[in-house]
């Protein structure tokens, strides 16, 4: 199962992809594996030489927000958020201290998802307007709010443990 996230707004949201750094390059300019098992030394793909695609730097430039509006789907009534705008969100959004010690990038992932998520908030929201993030796992959509509290933004800073959780309704007012 996965844990889905969901962003309510009373106006429009900028939808799209946030945070990505990378730069297009000819899939045949890209070095390849000596790994036996790698898909390129299986199967033959010099058709995609000259096909352009995306490459990263560091696993860190590979991470960073999606925004998909689905307000116009009918199953997102049985949705948590009473905002008439919806969107699914995806990133990493979870921040806590064994990550940060047992898995720095995971961690570091998390840190820039929530920041471009916040960030994209801060822009869209004026000031006493609210936005709601509700988080549930997927096929559970109509279970319920478990906890709900108020993130409010301008007092809020990313540092401590964080994360959306399932059944979780946060409020975030400007």
């Amino acid at each position: 199962m996965t844990l889905r996230h969901y962003l309510g707004s009373d106006r429009p949201f900028q939808a799209g992809h946030f945070g990505y750094v990378y730069t297009y390059k000819r899939y045949g300019d890209i070095p390849k594996s000596a790994d036996p098992q790698a898909l390129h030394n299986i199967i033959d793909l010099s058709h995609l030489d000259n096909t352009l695609v995306q490459e990263f730097e560091s696993e860190l430039d590979a991470v960073g927000l999606e925004i998909t509006d689905i307000s116009s789907l009918p199953w997102r009534q049985r949705l948590a958020v009473s905002k008439p705008y919806v969107y699914d969100l995806f990133g990493a959004f979870e921040l806590r201290p064994e990550l940060q010690e047992q898995a720095p990038q995971a961690y570091a992932a998390g840190l820039k998802c929530l920041g471009l998520l916040f960030s994209q908030i801060d822009e869209h929201l004026s000031e006493g307007e609210t936005v709601e993030l509700y988080s549930c796992w997927d096929g559970e959509e109509e279970m319920g709010v478990r906890s709900e509290w108020t993130l409010h933004l301008p007092s809020f800073t990313l540092g401590g443990p964080f994360a959306l959780a399932d059944k979780q309704l946060i409020r975030v007012t400007k």
